[in-house]
């Protein structure tokens, strides 16, 4: 199984002041971020989808008032984190596809074991300007496995009391990175070369030490 991934977030400092009013963070307790690998070929029709969770990631967000145009977001996720949740698999080919994923012909976790996208630009579309129901495209840039390739998002966000919602989702595709899609039996059953990463988390006011502060040993994700 050849795959990849994506997500959304920041992370700054070990020892920060406290956050200010545009400073926004969630982690795995708040959010899903999931890689759906799609099957081809033409005895696919015998193979499975694939949606690999993210389980160790933090996203943050500089949201400034009265200006959204000008968000930034950064991510970071741990490459050995991802865990298929297909339900036909048993656990034995579950383990096995997920140590695929992290492998050296992948992600190569051991060596590049942080996967990393930051924003750009962020584009609203018309009429999404009133600061607290977002919609549009962050461009920015994907890092793994040593490689840099621009990704977009697409996505939804809406304000609330004291959080941000967000969905979307992005396309990515596996050979940017030099990732060789999985294919097998003469091709007849593969894998295809893009991706999909669907994004749905709430954003909440950065906490006293700051979105870039790291999770503390054991917390539930921890530094990527």
């Amino acid at each position: 199984m050849r795959f990849l991934s994506l997500a959304l977030a920041v992370g700054l400092a070990a020892v920060a002041p406290a956050a200010s009013a545009g400073e926004w963070e969630a982690l795995p307790p708040s959010g899903r971020i999931v890689v759906h690998v799609q099957k081809k070929g033409l005895f696919s029709g015998f193979a499975h989808d694939h949606a690999f969770e993210v389980t160790e990631w933090r996203a943050s967000a500089v949201i400034p008032d009265g200006d959204p145009a000008s968000t930034s977001v950064e991510v970071i996720l741990s490459a050995g984190s991802l865990h298929d949740r297909q339900p036909r698999l048993s656990e034995g080919d579950r383990r096995k596809v997920d140590a695929q994923a992290s492998g050296p012909g992948v992600l190569d976790a051991e060596h590049h074991p942080r996967i990393e996208f930051r924003s750009q630009r962020l584009e609203l579309e018309r009429g999404s300007t009133d600061g607290a129901h977002l919609r549009g495209t962050l461009h920015g840039t994907l890092a793994l496995r040593g490689r840099s390739a621009p990704a977009d998002v697409d996505f939804e966000a809406e304000r609330g009391a004291d959080a941000w919602s967000v969905r979307g989702n992005a396309h990515v595709k596996q050979t940017a990175f030099g990732i060789k899609p999985f294919s097998g039996f003469g091709g007849t059953v593969g894998v295809k070369d893009e991706l999909v990463v669907e994004i749905a988390l709430t954003l909440h006011r950065a906490g006293p030490r700051g979105a870039s502060a790291k999770p503390r040993p054991g917390a539930a994700a921890r530094e990527p």
